[in-house]
């Protein structure tokens, strides 16, 4: 299975110029723990950046600063890591431990952003196919008890 088709199809993004307060409010609205930070067309976006829920947190905490004076390239987290669409499973999870993040944006082989792909995701996945391995185990049992 690759990248490209587990990703959610429609990442939030924000510019670098969105007030945090609005960031956060999107974030609350699209029910999502972290947002793509990106610059280009709207065609051709490139991920920048990303900021999650925890980074809002600390800005504000290490800045003592009000929301709506902090912008979004003020508080992201610059050279995200991205992962392209024809990235297998393992080499997902790889890169994520490697990195030591939750999510990164997905892109196509242009680098265009195209999704966006969390440890839920690939975890949502992994549990998918484990369910389909233990029910062969349990239609075995049953054949041989029959």
């Amino acid at each position: 299975m690759l990248v490209g088709s587990l990703c959610s199809q429609r990442p939030v993004s924000v510019s670098t110029g969105a007030p945090i307060c609005d960031v956060a409010r999107l974030m609350q609205d699209r029910h999502v723990g972290a947002v793509i930070v990106t610059d280009g067309s709207p065609q051709r976006l490139r991920a920048i950046g990303m900021i999650t829920d925890r980074d809002i947190v600390r800005a504000q905490l290490e800045r003592s600063a009000d929301l709506s004076r902090l912008s979004a390239g003020e508080v992201m987290t610059r050279n995200p890591l991205v992962i392209g669409e024809e990235e297998s499973v393992d080499g997902a999870i790889a890169n994520l431990r490697a990195r030591g993040v939750r999510r990164a944006p997905v892109v196509a082989l242009d680098g265009t952003v195209i999704g966006l792909i969390s440890a839920d995701d690939l975890l949502t996945h992994i549990a998918r196919k484990l369910v389909g391995l233990a029910e062969i185990v349990g239609w075995q049992r049953r054949v041989e008890r029959d």
